[in-house]
């Protein structure tokens, strides 16, 4: 029996019977402003607020200010979570930068997957971390030299997280408005899901799409579905298929 984790996306998990498999490493993928990092904040809110379950979201790129900032304008007040310890929002290249004497080694390092994985061997052990969200793997794959030195660093981070007995989201910039199209071409085969997240343009308006691409040991919808936000957060329609 696969133990499932819920999402606390209304209307996704009943896309993926009723949540990822435990310990689970999911890939989602999206253009810019595709809601990501919305997606990842919901997930990791849920799991504290609802689950009990201490999370993590690291983050690369956007910063901490404006995660909290927009995860308010949506109902979630991430400040209680925050100050008890049962969310750590950390913002991984100002963190490496305190004390360090910037350079171009330095800059390499901090969006790299070796001092990823360094900072979380020891938080994730320490924490009592059950969800992690990492945005973004393309931030930290952007300071490889080449696609064969990013396919290796990315599968042994990949393999690190699966040891580690926590269910994760990743978080990955796409090529394409459909989401399906990752940025490296790889991401997709390094998971344990791939969930497409994108842009439909329908009547003449563009509305936001998810597809479940694939998804281990868990019998998911093969459809694309229309998403939208709502005062509680991000809301998947279950019955409406994107045509």
């Amino acid at each position: 029996m696969v133990t499932r984790v819920p999402t606390g996306i209304n209307g996704f998990d009943e896309l993926i019977q009723g949540g990822f498999s435990e310990g689970s490493v999911n890939i989602f993928s999206g253009p810019a402003g595709s809601a990501k990092t919305t997606i990842g904040m919901q997930y990791i809110y849920h799991g504290a607020k609802e689950c009990g379950e201490p999370g993590l979201f690291l983050t690369l790129e956007e910063s901490r200010e404006s995660i909290i900032t927009a995860m308010k304008n949506l109902g979630m007040d991430l400040e209680p979570l925050l100050n008890d310890g049962s969310v750590y929002l950390i913002d991984m290249g100002g963190l490496l930068r305190e004390g360090a004497n910037v350079s171009d080694e330095v800059e390499r390092e901090i969006v790299g997957f070796g001092a990823i994985k360094n900072f979380l061997e020891s938080f994730l052990q320490h924490g009592n971390i059950k969800r992690l969200v990492v945005d973004s793997l393309t931030a930290a794959s952007l300071f490889y030299k080449s696609i064969e030195e990013i396919r290796q660093e990315m599968f042994r981070f990949v393999r690190f997280l699966k040891k580690m007995n926590v269910t994760t989201i990743l978080l990955a910039e796409s090529l394409n408005q459909s989401g399906e199209q990752s940025r490296f071409g790889i991401e997709a085969f390094m998971g344990d899901s791939f969930v497409a997240i994108g842009y439909e343009k329908t009547a003449g308006e563009y509305r936001r799409t998810i597809a479940i691409i694939k998804m281990r040991f868990t019998d998911h919808d093969n459809t694309v579905h229309p998403f939208i936000f709502t005062e509680s957060g991000i809301e998947v329609s279950t019955e409406t298929e994107v045509r």
